[in-house]
């Protein structure tokens, strides 16, 4: 088995998140500790349809993580304004949009923690109100 870390971050690929998702993984302790599993959408495609082929690579990834380094916590993060989600336009208000999110990790975070009973995982929501303007806020 390879070196064994604490967590694993399950984020979307997009570009605008990357230099402000270090400095929160730096500020949680866990950079250069920590898996990246970077999909379009995050972890959405576990909750359209667990049996796609993108949910089934997101949950192949988590249990190679698991299996691979011995992972004790996953980070799901969502962000506003994501394009798999159709952006901000995709929404009638900032609330409704974040609710959205924040109910698909949930969703996420049950069907990952049915697969994986001993993984904690934790909910973060990365809120954007500009391109470098990034609040991390965990959900409960």
């Amino acid at each position: 088995m390879a070196k064994q870390i604490e967590s694993a971050l399950v984020r979307c690929m997009d570009y605008r998140l990357t230099s402000r998702v270090n400095t929160w993984m730096e500020e949680q302790g866990i950079m250069d500790m920590c898996d990246i599993i970077s999909l379009a959408g995050a972890s959405q495609a576990v909750v359209v349809d667990v049996d796609s082929p993108d949910a089934r690579c997101l949950l192949r990834q988590i249990r190679l993580a698991k299996e691979l380094h011995g992972i004790q916590t996953l980070y799901l993060m969502h962000h506003t304004d994501c394009g798999a989600y159709g952006g901000h336009g995709a929404f009638e208000n900032e609330t409704q949009e974040q609710e959205k999110h924040i109910a698909d990790m949930h969703k996420a975070k049950k069907l990952i923690e049915e697969q994986f009973d001993t993984l904690s995982v934790v909910c973060v929501l990365a809120v954007m109100t500009s391109d470098t303007d990034i609040d991390f806020v965990e959900q409960e």
